[in-house]
């Protein structure tokens, strides 16, 4: 297994300084997420905190933490916020290894 590359833009950042500042929790999970029964899952984020369950990593100071089983499915993720699709929004792109 490859080892998981994160990145975390400075605007997202910015956003997440606000987020944990207000918050009791202090990590960022990365989850996978169904919006409705129809709809495909999408790789969202939301404050929490480990469990023996999570791989936590450093990345640049910001703790975050996947399920390892999801972990184990990815090989890089993006965190960013705003842009054209997701204009006051956090986006995150995961780079699955099902076709490696």
């Amino acid at each position: 297994m490859e080892e998981m590359t994160i990145l975390i833009t400075n605007e997202a950042k910015r956003e997440l300084d606000k987020l944990l500042a207000n918050s009791d929790k202090t990590c960022v999970r990365i989850l996978t997420r169904c919006i409705t029964m129809t709809s495909d899952a999408k790789v969202d984020l939301e404050l929490d905190e480990p469990t023996p369950d999570d791989n936590l990593y450093d990345v640049d100071g910001y703790k975050v933490i996947i399920n390892k089983v999801l972990d184990s499915q990815m090989n890089y993720i993006t965190i960013s916020y705003g842009g054209l699709l997701s204009r006051d929004s956090f986006s995150v792109d995961a780079d699955f290894n099902f076709y490696y």
